[in-house]
C-alpha cells in the first residue's frame, strides 16, 4: 500500500511569512499538534512547526525562527511501511508527503496508519506496548504535576492510587477546563478574541500550555485524582492491536495504559509504537 492511499489531501497548513500567534490559533482551532509550513502563495514546503517548536522558543513571534526548515518528508508514491518507521523513529503524530515536483500533496499521520491497523493486524499489544511511561500518585498536586508535564513533555501520565494500581489517566487538557485558568487566559496576551466559543477548552490545550511556560499561573493545590479521567480506556497484554487501534481512533487517544487483570500498570501503547506494526510487518 502506498502512502498516497492513506494520506490526508487536503491539510491544514500554515505560511510564511506569518507569526505564531497565527499558527497557535490553528494549532488550537483544529485540535492538532503541528502543520506544514508553506511559502505563501505556493504549494512549496518552507518547514515544519509542532507545538514542542512553539514551547522552546516562547518568546519568538516570527514563524520562519521558530519552525523546522529541514522537516522529515516521504513522497506519495512510497510505501507506507517507510512512512510509519519515519513517523516511529522520529517520534512525530504529522509527516509532510510529497508529489513528484516536490510540492506538498497531503500529509500522513499516525491516525491514518492505524486504520489500516484497525482492519488487517490480529496480533497482539504484548509485542508493541513500551514501559517508558511517567506515572503519577494520586495525591500528586496540581502544580507538581504541571511541572512533570512540563518537564516530560507528556501530555497524558497514568495515576495510580494507594496500592499501585491505575486509578485514572490525566492530561494537560484536563487541567486547563478548570474555570480560574480559562478567564486568566482569555484575559492574557495570547487571549482567544471573538473566536473563542467556536473552540473546545482541549482544542486550546497548546495556547494554555504555553501561557502556563510563559506565565506561570497558579494552579490549585489540590491532588490529581480530583481532575483525572477515572473511566480510562486501557488494555491487557492480550488485547489484539485491531482493537488498540479501533479505541484510539474512536476515543480520539493516542495512547492507552497497558494492566495486569488486577490492575496494576505495566506500560502503555501508543498510537507511535503501534507504528512498528506496518513495517515490521
Amino acid at each position: 500500500m502506498k502512502v498516497k492511499d492513506v494520506m490526508n489531501r487536503e491539510p491544514v497548513v500554515a505560511y510564511v511569512p506569518g507569526t505564531v500567534r497565527e499558527v497557535l490559533k490553528i494549532l488550537a482551532k483544529h485540535d492538532i499538534s503541528g502543520v506544514p509550513v508553506l511559502k505563501r502563495g505556493t504549494r512549496q514546503l518552507a518547514g515544519m512547526v509542532t507545538r514542542n517548536d512553539i514551547f522552546k522558543n516562547p518568546d519568538e513571534e516570527q514563524l520562519a525562527i521558530v519552525m523546522n526548515p529541514s522537516p522529515y518528508t516521504v513522497k506519495e508514491d512510497d510505501d507506507i511501511k517507510i512512512a510509519a518507521r519515519v513517523i516511529y523513529e522520529n517520534k512525530i503524530h504529522c509527516l509532510p508527503v510529497l508529489d513528484k515536483d516536490n510540492n506538498l500533496a497531503g500529509v500522513v499521520t499516525p491516525d491514518d496508519l492505524l486504520r489500516v491497523i484497525e482492519k488487517t493486524d490480529e496480533r497482539y499489544v504484548r509485542d508493541f506496548y513500551t514501559t517508558s511511561c511517567v506515572p503519577v500518585y494520586q495525591e500528586t498536586p496540581l502544580p507538581t504535576l504541571m511541572e512533570i508535564i512540563s518537564i516530560t513533555n507528556e501530555s497524558a501520565l497514568p495515576v495510580l492510587d494507594d496500592e499501585g494500581r491505575l486509578a485514572g489517566i490525566v492530561t494537560d487538557g484536563d487541567l486547563f477546563k478548570l474555570s480560574h485558568i480559562k478567564e486568566s487566559v482569555s484575559k492574557s496576551e495570547f487571549g482567544l478574541g471573538d473566536d473563542e466559543d467556536a473552540w473546545t477548552w482541549e482544542g486550546i490545550r497548546d495556547v494554555l500550555r504555553l501561557y502556563y511556560s510563559t506565565s506561570k499561573i497558579d494552579l490549585p493545590s489540590v491532588p490529581v485524582k480530583e481532575v483525572m479521567v477515572k473511566e480510562v480506556e486501557k488494555a491487557t497484554m492480550k488485547t489484539p492491536i485491531s482493537e488498540a487501534a479501533h479505541t484510539m481512533l474512536r476515543k480520539k487517544i493516542n495512547q492507552l495504559p497497558v494492566v495486569k487483570s488486577d490492575d496494576r500498570l505495566v506500560g502503555m501503547v501508543t498510537d507511535i509504537e503501534l507504528m512498528r506494526a506496518i513495517y515490521e510487518d
